[in-house]
């Protein structure tokens, strides 16, 4: 997501008169016919006579209709033409172009009816955040296939319309305010950008980790600049851990989401520059596709308040799930191109699993290893469980039928846990519901994977025969990079949409939705669960056999 698509939720679109919803489907319409099919008409040409020849259009006939062509060549300047004829020769011409997989067939498919409603002047769904949309969906569509000057025309485009309808995003609150090295307090300063709504999921509940956020303070009140690396395990809360700190000190933060398709390093320099530019008050009046193309408009403006800053003032950056970013998007540099040397008075709070990722810098950075903190954390485990129970009736019911005080029963759930939030997020969940009913907190699975498995074994994924159609939804579930409709979902799986329902409400607890254009999408809620799906052979299975079969 854009850090203007939040700006879009919040200030909503009612009242807008017809003449602006007119003059937005124009843009759009013209945006399609002028640039997207020129920027893309090589990509296909290319693609389509790789694959049959150089009487590539013959073949291109069987697929569309008569009206379609003109002569004997394509409808070029119908966007509705180049956009069917690609999901029409999808598997055969098309799949397997570099940078084009399924997140780019959605895009497809959404700029199709894009080009439907401008057709049929469906005007009340041109409002502004529709309109941003389809221009955003153009720019990543043509920048996939390497249509990069169609792609900067886009993006200029999309800047000029933000400008007028929205103008510059500024934050409320005074950079000092922000900045001042202080320690950390409960009352967070305002902030409004992209990410507020999981940071309010988030943070909602949230206890302890003051272990963690006292060695951050220590750490930046010790160093002159540098990075805080917060490695640990799926599940052991890094995101919940980054969220707060965030609510606490408002200082500026991106989170990697590779489930939503939130990991490209443009759309984290763009949301991270926007949020200095807009914070800061700098002269910057657009923000171009050249600003992303690499790290120095980053270090630039690194440079440039380093330099504003006063003594005891500091710039502090949060970023979460450094091993969720896609690692194409640089070459041979940082991940994120993060800068190698930090000027005075610069700080990035990470977080990441203990795994290897290119980050080589001047001064080592401190890495916390959440892991070795037994002790603390269980200590965190046993207060949130103790919270949960003084809210929840249903658990204090099953802690009663099970002869257990409250004390046994958060003694043994945290031992089950293993000290991961992420498990107790769904076990507790499912205590609530009924599902361990019959069931003795002993027979409970032990720890996350364990906890994957057993669901894995109650949905019915080990019988004989196996429920195929279960096994195509999840799979295309957890394939997926982006938050995918039922719609799609029931197209990719050849599966009737009701099917496909029943299958994400059995599944409903490890899925997100988000709500795109009056439509529910999905997405896996948790990466670790991507992982475990990846792992099981029957998913590897079908992937394997659906590559072959298309």
């Amino acid at each position: 997501m854009k850090i203007i698509d939040v700006i879009v939720q919040f200030r909503g679109f009612r009242g807008m008169s017809q003449g602006d919803r007119k003059s937005n489907k124009e843009l759009v319409d013209k945006a399609l016919e002028d640039i997207l099919v020129p920027g893309i008409k090589p990509f296909i040409q290319r693609q389509m006579k790789k694959t049959y020849g150089k009487n590539w259009v013959q073949n291109a006939r069987l697929g569309l209709q008569d009206y379609h062509f003109e002569g004997d060549d394509l409808k070029w300047k119908d966007p509705q033409v180049v956009l069917k004829l690609i999901i029409d020769k999808w598997n055969d011409a098309f799949r397997d172009a570099p940078q084009f997989g399924y997140s780019q067939r959605s895009l497809v498919s959404e700029l199709l009816e894009v080009r439907n409603n401008v057709k049929h002047n469906d005007l009340p769904k041109f409002d502004n955040d529709y309109t941003y949309r389809a221009l955003d969906s153009m720019a990543r569509l043509l920048t996939a296939t390497d249509a990069k000057k169609a792609a900067e025309e886009i993006e200029q485009r999309k800047e000029e319309f933000r400008r007028q309808n929205w103008g510059d995003n500024q934050v409320e609150q005074k950079p000092e305010q922000v900045i001042n090295n202080q320690p950390v307090v409960a009352e967070s300063p305002k902030v409004n950008h992209q990410f507020q709504a999981l940071i309010d999921e988030k943070t909602d509940g949230f206890v302890g980790r003051e272990f963690v956020f006292k060695a951050i303070e220590d750490f930046l009140a010790s160093q002159p600049n540098g990075y805080f690396i917060i490695e640990a395990d799926p599940g052991m809360g890094k995101t919940a851990i980054l969220a707060e700190y965030v609510r606490r000190t408002g200082c500026i933060v991106h989170f990697n989401i590779r489930s939503q398709a939130i990991n490209r390093t443009d759309q984290f320099l763009e949301s991270v520059c926007s949020q200095i530019i807009s914070r800061y008050n700098l002269g910057y009046q657009s923000f171009t596709a050249e600003m992303t193309r690499d790290g120095k408009f980053f270090a630039k403006l690194l440079e440039e308040i380093s330099a504003k800053l006063k003594t005891g003032e500091r710039l502090v950056i949060a970023i979460d799930a450094l091993d969720e970013v896609n690692q194409t998007d640089y070459s041979g540099g940082n991940i994120l191109y993060l800068p190698v040397t930090l000027p005075k008075g610069v700080y990035f709070v990470l977080t990441q699993r203990a795994i290897a990722l290119p980050l080589t810098v001047n001064t080592p950075p401190h890495r916390f290893k959440l892991m070795q903190y037994q002790a603390e954390s269980l200590q965190d485990i046993q207060t949130y469980i103790r919270r949960e129970i003084e809210k929840s009736p249903q658990l204090k019911a099953w802690i009663d039928g099970q002869k257990l005080t409250g004390e046994d029963f958060v003694t043994l759930l945290a031992k089950k846990s293993e000290n991961n939030f992420m498990y107790l997020k769904y076990v507790l969940q499912e205590i609530e519901r009924g599902f361990y009913r019959d069931l003795s907190i002993d027979n409970l699975p032990q720890g996350l994977q364990a906890y994957y498995e057993d669901h894995w074994r109650r949905m019915g994924m080990l019988s004989e025969p196996l429920p195929m159609h279960k096994v195509a939804i999840v799979y295309f579930l957890a394939e997926l990079r982006e938050p995918v409709s039922r719609r799609m979902l029931a197209e990719l799986s050849g599966e009737k949409a009701v099917t496909v329902q029943q299958v994400i409400n059995e599944w409903k607890q490890f899925l997100r939705e988000v709500q795109v254009n009056d439509e529910t999408r999905y997405s896996v809620y948790h990466q670790s669960f991507c992982d475990f799906l990846a792992r099981k052979d029957i998913v590897e299975a079908y992937g394997d056999d659906f590559d072959s079969q298309n």
